[in-house]
């Protein structure tokens, strides 16, 4: 599930839950055509989120490409999420707090 907030002058994207590769579907056409609307830096908060997939790992890497390294973070991650974007090497390329 994901929830929307215009703040400041960011688009914040509140996921929560599992993150497997059928909830991805469900979304994923939605949240990059309102990244692409918005046209707004972009954040990502994961701070409810239990588990990712490597769905979401694409995601995260597309709307990265899409919009620019710098306009795109992801906050309050957790430590077991982080472990995983560290595993696949992607801590280098992405802002992840």
């Amino acid at each position: 599930m994901i929830n929307y907030n215009s703040i400041d002058s960011e688009l914040v994207c509140t996921f929560t839950g599992k993150l497997n590769s059928a909830e991805c579907q469900i979304w994923k056409e939605e949240l990059i055509l309102k990244i692409r609307q918005i046209e707004k830096p972009v954040v990502f908060d994961l701070k409810d989120v239990e588990y990712i997939a490597s769905s979401f790992l694409r995601i995260c890497i597309h709307v990265s490409k899409s919009i620019g390294t710098e306009n795109f973070s992801l906050t309050n991650v957790p430590p077991h999420v982080k472990k995983v974007f560290k595993l696949a090497g992607f801590d280098k390329h992405l802002n992840i707090n």
